[in-house]
């Protein structure tokens, strides 16, 4: 009856241990042969550009540095009336300092038709002293 100290190391003997040394270079060979190239890498994702009067909650969360208190303080400036300029914005929004603006200045373009259609939209409501009367 052999030894338990004959036996190979971790159960397993020489030419297994060759095979699987051999089987895991020919893998990563193959790995390396199949992995993409630099001009094979994918192209880069486009800028995220949203204008802060029409854009959801949380696509505006995508964007650098705006966390849900900042985004809720937008969400509800525009709803008193939509932002005219990114200085607009910053004025009105509490918390919207010169770094964040800065930022978010590459990520957000305010639409002059979204402006043109909201003063139309005020002009014809009724006026809240007309229907204090």
């Amino acid at each position: 009856m052999p030894s338990a100290t004959s036996r190979p190391l971790w159960g397993w003997t020489a030419p297994v241990r060759g095979l699987l040394i051999v089987s895991t270079m020919v893998s990563a060979i193959g790995l390396l042969v199949a992995a993409p190239r630099g001009e094979d890498a994918p192209a880069p994702l486009p800028p995220l550009i949203v204008d802060p009067n029409t854009a959801p909650a949380p696509v505006l969360m995508a964007l650098p540095r705006l966390g849900p208190s900042l985004v809720g303080r937008i969400v509800v400036a525009r709803a008193q009336a939509p932002f005219r300029s990114i200085d607009d914005l910053e004025a009105r929004v509490r918390g919207l300092g010169p770094a964040t603006i800065k930022a978010l200045q590459p990520h957000l373009r305010i639409d002059p038709t979204n402006l043109q259609a909201a003063d139309r939209s005020l002009a014809t409501a009724p006026s809240m002293a007309h229907n204090a009367r």
